[in-house]
């Protein structure tokens, strides 16, 4: 009966020692699976940032998004802009700007 008490008193004095870190393992085990996904959310916006960069080197495209988004024309075209009905008439801020 003493050695079972003695061998319970080990056991209790050895899982009130480890139970913490354990428990502290578990936590930074979370943290890291939480910041393997940060990494990878992370790293996949960069690589979609380095493909659009890609694109702004290339001259063609630049002339698009000039074209499309910023309403930039070429010296000599006119700009035809199609108004459907209940359409507010836009302003001509770009109307200024030209392409080489």
């Amino acid at each position: 009966m003493l050695k079972n008490l003695r061998f319970f008193i080990i056991i209790f004095i050895l899982v009130a020692l480890f139970l913490p870190g354990f428990a502290k393992l578990q936590e930074l085990k979370s943290k890291l699976a939480d910041m393997e996904d940060e990494i990878r959310k992370t790293q996949s916006q960069n690589a979609l940032l380095e493909e659009k960069i890609a694109k702004m080197s290339n001259q063609a495209y630049l002339e698009i998004v000039a074209r499309e988004k910023m309403g930039v024309v070429k010296k000599g075209e006119t700009v035809i802009k199609i108004i459907r009905e209940g359409e507010e008439m836009p302003v001509a801020e770009n109307s200024t700007q030209a392409l080489p």
